[in-house]
């Protein structure tokens, strides 16, 4: 028989040897998938034991209500934005909801250490590896398997069970229950899936509705139409000031992303890639094949069709020649200075980048459209938001693993089940603070937005404000003074209204046009080790054919070499899991 010793030795060689591969490989992800919490950025380090403060004999909540007498103590760490600012009276430490959760639950939370979200990911694997945990912390999917795999994160089924609220217990449900399912290891619940549930993501496209009308161009109904309208916003001057200055089709060197990227080119050509460039190298999409067997959808030939287009829109010059070696903010700046008239992107772009440039470029306006196909095939939208990326997880030595969902409760009921102004934002001498962003635990209510739109388009109509709640009379005064002439709201008029993103959004899904990928797991052990790597060959493959500095054959070398360099290991593995839908 192995003694516990034993196990717990061998449990954390385990841990040590892969989060080391996760610290070589978040830092070369440069920290960009870590989770965003606003605020001025410290690195108090302390020690990283679980504490409490309550006695032996404290008496707690015997279920999702009531409060620890006396108070307890629970430990966790943080990800801030630097550029952050607090309203008055508040620090990152001490602000609205730490307040409130000493106050209303006795469960005072204790910031170990915090840094910027860039170094987050890179901190935690250093911290894990070290064998320190917070009582309780937010991680990345891959950070999750890990420390499910090497047994140092605390079963939470009977915790959700006996103390998640019911409001809480239905912002998991829909979507199959696909968010719980991804937290759940042979049967236990592992995590608190942190996101998930929500289709978001996919994407729209976007189009300078001034410039088609200077070329006399009809909004697009298939993807040969987009070609054209590139191609003709490229040579025809579609901004009428006799240069031949502008480009019809956005991108950056992301290639995958919310804001210029191609997610939703591909899905025209019913191609189905996502592995961005800054991206972990785990969170990919698998189809399922005609055996019964997952496929990766990056190597599949409808791929490399979409890039022989891409190709050929590059090489007439339709897209930015240096795309390869600008960022997303440069690549905002040539759409909203005018030189770029289509993008593709996800619910935000009308706030941003675009928000502004109905005010301050005369004239200019954006139309929204649904994605189109190829053929005479639906087009299916992809989501990669459907699955949690991050989840926060209890330390097994965590003397109340029950006390993230009491707090949990308390942010659900503040900014959903009874909206609460001052716990989302609150305005002081005429500038906005978010206030969201600095709890320590979050959720989300799956499809709240587009619920909202639909509220705010019935009001519009009716004129009756009376159903809507707090959240959604915000949005409604925002048309409303969009509709009066204030400028500044353009994007609030194609966020919220019927030809804004989240109808269109809504339709997606009410038409059953949603792509999610067919393996729910978490990442596997060789997408932890041979991700990034992988990751990288693929933005080479792509960028280069694209710019033609390889023939488009290329493509069909890579997806070999993609196998013979790991790919065929995480395809058994992701077979072999027992999680395809």
């Amino acid at each position: 028989m192995v003694s516990k010793k034993t196990e717990a030795k061998a449990r954390g060689s385990v841990l040590l040897s892969l989060l080391l591969i996760m610290t070589t490989a978040t830092a070369c992800n440069n920290g960009n998938d870590s989770g965003s919490s606003p605020s001025a950025s410290t690195d108090a380090t302390a020690g990283t034991s679980p504490s409490s403060a309550a006695s032996p004999a404290a008496s707690g909540p015997s279920g999702p209500e009531g409060k620890y007498d006396p108070p307890i103590e629970v430990t966790t760490v943080r990800a801030v934005n630097p550029a952050d600012t607090y309203a008055p009276g508040e620090t990152f430490d001490e602000n609205i909801w730490t307040k409130t959760f000493e106050s209303d639950l006795g469960i005072k939370v204790k910031n170990l250490w915090k840094v910027s979200t860039e170094q987050y990911q890179n901190k935690v694997a250093v911290m894990l590896a070290s064998g320190d945990m917070p009582d309780f912390m937010d991680v990345d999917a891959q950070q999750f398997q890990t420390l499910v795999e090497a047994g140092s994160i605390a079963d939470l089924t009977d915790a959700y069970d006996k103390y998640a609220s019911e409001f809480t217990k239905n912002s998991f449900q829909g979507k199959g229950d696909l968010r719980l399912k991804a937290a759940t290891i042979d049967g236990k619940l592992m995590g608190i899936p942190r996101n998930g549930g929500e289709t978001a993501d996919t994407q729209l496209i976007f189009i300078r509705k001034d410039w088609l009308d200077n070329l006399g161009l009809q909004p697009p109904k298939t993807i040969d139409d987009i070609n054209k309208i590139a191609l003709a916003f490229t040579k025809n001057d579609p901004d009428k000031n006799g240069k031949n200055d502008t480009y019809g089709l956005s991108l950056d060197y992301n290639l995958f992303n919310g804001w210029s990227g191609l997610d939703g080119y591909f899905n025209g050509y019913h191609a189905y890639p996502f592995n961005p460039t800054k991206g972990t190298g785990t969170n990919l999409n698998f189809i399922k094949g005609a055996d019964g067997k997952v496929q990766w959808a990056d190597v599949q030939p409808e791929v490399k069709t979409a890039l022989g287009k891409l190709a050929d829109l590059f090489k007439q010059g339709a897209i930015y020649p240096e795309f390869s070696v600008i960022d997303g903010i440069k690549s905002a700046e040539l759409v909203t200075s005018g030189k770029v008239g289509m993008t593709f992107g996800a619910s935000f772009v009308p706030g941003w980048p675009l928000g502004n440039m109905y005010k301050d470029v005369p004239g200019s306006d954006w139309g929204i459209y649904p994605l189109v196909s190829s053929d005479d095939q639906p087009v299916l939208v992809q989501s990669t938001t459907v699955l949690p990326s991050r989840y926060f997880v209890v330390s097994k030595k965590s003397e109340h693993p029950e006390a993230p969902f009491l707090m949990l409760n308390t942010y659900m009921e503040k900014l959903y089940a009874h909206f609460d102004k001052k716990y989302h934002t609150v305005t002081v001498d005429g500038k906005d603070y978010g206030e969201f962003a600095l709890s320590p635990i979050s959720g989300n209510m799956p499809d709240n937005n587009p619920k909202a739109a639909v509220a705010v388009q019935a009001a519009m109509k009716s004129g009756d404000t009376s159903a809507l709640n707090d959240e959604q009379r915000q949005y409604y005064d925002q048309v409303k003074k969009f509709q009066a002439g204030d400028k500044t709201m353009w994007g609030a008029s194609k966020t919220w209204l019927e030809d804004g993103v989240f109808s269109l959004q809504g339709q997606y899904v009410a038409n059953n046009q949603v792509f999610t990928s067919a393996y729910l797991g978490n990442p596997t052990p060789t997408m932890i080790a041979k991700g990034p790597s992988l990751r990288d060959e693929e933005v080479k493959m792509m960028t280069s054919v694209i710019m033609g500095t390889k023939p488009l054959d290329y493509f069909d070398e890579w997806a070999k070499n993609w196998l013979a360099s790991g790919g065929q290991d995480i395809l058994d593995e992701v077979n072999a899991s027992g999680q395809i839908q």
